[in-house]
């Protein structure tokens, strides 16, 4: 059976949340403390930009009727 475009979105939603995670995980270690300033800076980048793509994600479901909680 199909996912409804609501399914698909939630999915997205979650994956993009475990992603999220893990990268902000990886942010509180020591190997990343141990990294060069550019790719600390890349990587705060790249955790900022998936947090608002995540509230962007969180505000389409919620148009569609449902508030998606992407915390752990």
């Amino acid at each position: 059976m199909e996912n409804s475009f609501y399914d698909r979105l939630l999915i997205e939603a979650q994956e993009l949340a475990t992603k999220t995670n893990a990268l902000n995980d990886f942010m509180r270690t020591q190997p990343f403390v141990d990294l060069d300033r550019q790719n600390k800076d890349l990587l705060y980048a790249q955790s900022r930009l998936m947090n608002e793509y995540l509230q962007v994600l969180d505000q389409r479901l919620e148009l569609l009727g449902d508030k998606f909680s992407f915390k752990k």
